[in-house]
């Protein structure tokens, strides 16, 4: 029992570095580039490469599990972590921030399926429960809830490297826990060959699908037939790669189809897809909003998630006690944390350029609780259904699902916020021409507000409040349209899971 707390304790501590990096991005992207010298576009790559790296790392991580142990893959992580951490946290020279933020990626994904391994294989049902609230808390719940606000004030004060040398702390620490202390569980290995047929379709499909789903913004999406060409390939990559795993085409082995051959495994995929897409999707609108519409920087963007996060930990607390009632299904428990989802977004789908940050309160409180019993629920029930000889792949696949959902969603409410955006700038902009007599009056009262300012009302100063006041009321109503248009997806998407459920289950 005491080694098994130990493997807990342990393999939670490795979580809150991987948790760290993936919050640091979206909270200091703009400062990170500014000390670096570089452009919103070449830094928005470092992101890309990280996601890049986590996503191909993971079928080759579950790979090595097979051959040379969760053990030494895990350390072999750690050390990749500490390598990247220390060139993020303490070099300004920019290949050197592409390389490690490319090694970040891979540390990710090679502690995160030896972690998991271990979990699944060496721990009860009961304990598993507990393992994974607390991994999911530190690499989930903390970079949503609070880490934002944390690493956005450290940002702002020039100190984005310091958030890297932290890590470097707990790296150390890992590196000495595993040196002077025996790992506190059995490993397993098997002698498997490689499948570098299967290796390299599966690596190019994934190149192309991240290219396609992270750069579509920057070439207009399909307006650009770079985009087009991409979306033909990925497509032809993706369809190789499932026929040479499906056929088992090359010799050895590297992603195994029969891992997702029964039908609950299948659905269990759609579901992880879905809690990426939810999840991921609802916190790009919300910072698109918060930002666009209410001016929020990144600190205050991360502030107003901190009560939120309270939300989460009552969720992942609802979470693992379900999970260790045998009673309770969980499979009913999904589908109910999607609904927070959902009505938290029909609530901020009413808001308005006029909305306050007390007119979100209750939507982002119940996202959260939402949020919380989704990704715990989500990934006890499926991580824990797989056979003990698919674990490794099973891992694999689930995160590969969540993570390219996530991706999803994203890339389509960008997609639909560039186009909303679009029309509203056209229907509001047929109003802004001086013989409009709505417009005059808007006109006169700008004016009016600078006279009270004190400030002589120059053609250039009116014309620069107008095209604020366009520039507010078009996000606001593109973010409005969004948050509906995320409604009908999931009331689209989420009936096909319940559905799938049922159906898996009727043949099991």
């Amino acid at each position: 029992m005491i080694r098994r707390n130990e493997l807990i304790l342990l393999l939670s501590l490795a979580m809150i570095p991987l948790g760290i990096t993936s919050a640091i991005y979206n909270a200091s992207a703009a400062e990170m580039a500014g000390a670096l010298g570089l452009s919103a576009d070449d830094g928005s790559w470092f992101n890309i490469l990280y996601i890049l790296a986590q996503l191909a790392m993971l079928p080759f991580a579950s790979w090595l599990t097979y051959r040379f142990g969760a053990i030494r893959l895990f350390g072999a992580g750690v050390a990749i972590g500490l390598t990247s951490a220390v060139i993020s946290g303490f070099t300004t020279v920019a290949p050197a921030q592409y390389l490690a933020w490319f090694g970040h990626g891979i540390a990710a994904s090679a502690i995160l399926v030896a972690a998991q391994v271990l979990v699944l294989r060496n721990l009860t049902v009961r304990e598993i429960a507990y393992a994974e609230g607390c991994m999911l808390l530190m690499t989930t719940l903390l970079p949503m809830g609070v880490y934002p606000w944390i690493l956005a004030e450290l940002a702002e004060g020039n100190l984005w490297q310091f958030s890297f040398a932290v890590q470097v702390i707990f790296y150390i620490v890992l590196v000495g826990w595993l040196w002077l202390r025996p790992f506190p569980c059995e490993d397993e290995k098997q002698p498997v060959t490689f499948n570098l047929t299967q290796a390299g379709l599966m690596t190019a499909a994934i190149l192309g699908v991240v290219f396609v789903l992270m750069r579509g913004q920057f070439y207009n999406w399909f307006d650009s037939p770079v985009i087009i060409d991409m979306v033909m390939i990925a497509a032809a990559l993706i369809l190789l790669c499932v026929f040479a795993i499906r056929k088992n085409r090359g010799s050895g082995e590297y992603l195994r189809s029969d891992v997702l051959a029964s039908d609950k495994n299948k659905v269990s995929m759609y579901n992880a897809a879905l809690a990426g897409f939810a999840v991921s999707g609802t916190s790009m609108l919300i910072a698109s909003y918060l930002a666009g519409v209410l001016r929020y920087s990144h600190s205050e963007l991360g502030w107003i998630q901190v009560p939120a996060f309270g939300m989460m930990l009552l969720g992942l607390v609802v979470s693992i006690w379900i999970s260790n009632h045998p009673r309770l299904k969980s499979d009913a428990v999904i589908p109910a944390g999607v609904l927070m989802i959902l009505i938290s977004s029909a609530f901020l789908s009413t808001s308005n350029a006029s909305s306050g940050e007390s007119d979100m309160w209750l939507a982002l409180l119940l996202r959260g609780f939402g949020v919380g019993v989704l990704n715990v629920t989500a990934t006890i029930s499926i991580l824990s259904s797989f056979d003990k000889k698919h674990i490794p792949q099973g891992v694999s696949y689930f995160y590969l699902f969540r993570t390219l959902g996530g991706l999803a969603g994203i890339a389509l409410f960008s997609r639909l916020m560039s186009k909303e955006a679009s029309g509203v700038v056209s229907v509001l902009g047929e109003n802004f021409n001086e013989t409009n007599n709505a417009f005059i009056h808007y006109q006169n009262t700008m004016v009016q507000v600078l006279q009270k300012g004190m400030l002589e009302a120059t053609p250039a100063r009116v014309a620069a409040l107008l095209s604020g006041q366009l520039k507010t009321q078009t996000a606001a109503i593109a973010g409005v349209n969004n948050f509906q248009w995320f409604v009908i997806s999931v009331c689209v998407l989420a009936p096909i899971l319940i559905v799938g459920k049922k159906w898996a289950g009727r043949k099991a």
